[in-house]
């Protein structure tokens, strides 16, 4: 609901995933992420920020591959809230 640092996802390591559960199927147009500006955060920088990510679709949660729906770079120079286009 903020975007104050501890507020989040966080994992442990430099890799992670998140798959999200929907209740119908959808054609998404477009992805956002969110990181706590460098102002906000303690130490100055925002390095844990995520860095190269992918998105994929599943037509349901025991499809072992997805669809591969883009490749991102969020940039930490940027705005804290970016928003990718699907590219596929």
């Amino acid at each position: 609901p903020d975007i104050y640092p501890g507020n989040c996802w966080a994992f442990k390591g430099s890799l992670g995933y998140l798959v999200v559960r929907l209740s119908m199927k959808i054609y998404p147009t477009a992805f956002t992420v969110e990181h706590i500006p460098k102002t906000l955060s303690p130490s100055g920088n925002i390095s844990s920020a995520p860095r190269n990510f992918s998105v994929y679709g599943l037509d349901d949660e025991y499809q072992e591959e997805g669809k591969l729906l883009g490749q991102y770079v969020y940039d930490q120079g940027g705005e804290p809230l970016q928003m990718f286009p699907v590219m596929v």
